[in-house]
């Protein structure tokens, strides 16, 4: 479908919503991102602000959407620029600041200033994220939640130092994550052979020896 094509049709209403949707994921056109990015409904345009082909004025504009669903995924989205991941890094929506989280391409400090943030999500997103620095991922592996210390586990910047502190935390969940870093050295896997619970003595044995 040429642009000329596609515009005609969605003046006439003759495109079906989730062809719709599907165009608003997948198009390289700016012209019909551009079109889209205003549709009525919110699930086209979300789809708009995931879309890796649109462009920066675009995520701008759709980072002022009125629905927090299209918010979260400009946050997410590799091209969104950083004024603007520092606008949304400050938003009441928990939601929206762990869409810039774990954005791979969100600033160093704002990861930093997210790493203290009150909601768990936005600090284990951090946690997960691979650009986030060792020295804070070091201070999230002592954070009071669980699954935050899990994805720094599994988080492959993580020191070895600190894989090594979690492999003898108490939570047998985060253990086991550690099994799963790639980091995590042979010897710390071969202690972790007779552990207690089953799942991570499975998971060790796995890395140990590459199942």
């Amino acid at each position: 479908m040429t642009i000329k094509e596609f515009k005609f049709q969605y003046a006439l209403g003759s495109i079906s919503y989730d062809a719709l949707k599907r165009i608003a994921k997948k198009s390289t056109s700016k012209d019909i991102l551009t079109i889209l990015s205003k549709d009525e409904d919110w699930p086209v345009r979300y789809r708009v602000a995931n879309n890796s082909s649109t462009p920066t004025e675009l995520l701008t504009k759709l980072s002022e959407d009125k629905d927090w669903t299209v918010k979260y995924y400009v946050a997410t989205n590799p091209n969104t620029p950083k004024k603007i991941l520092i606008k949304l890094s400050n938003d009441k929506e928990d939601y929206i600041r762990r869409g810039v989280a774990e954005n791979p391409n969100t600033p160093i400090e704002l990861l930093t200033k997210l790493s203290t943030d009150e909601n768990d999500l936005v600090r284990t997103r951090v946690a997960g994220n691979k650009s986030t620095l060792k020295k804070v991922l070091t201070k999230l592996s002592m954070d009071k939640v669980w699954y935050v210390k899990s994805h720094v586990a599994r988080n492959s910047n993580t020191t070895i130092k600190v894989l090594i502190n979690l492999s003898k935390d108490e939570d047998w969940r985060i253990r086991h994550c550690v099994t799963k870093n790639s980091k995590t050295p042979k010897k710390v896997l071969k202690t972790l052979f007779t552990d207690k619970v089953y799942y991570v003595r499975s998971g060790a044995k796995k890395g140990y020896y590459k199942v």
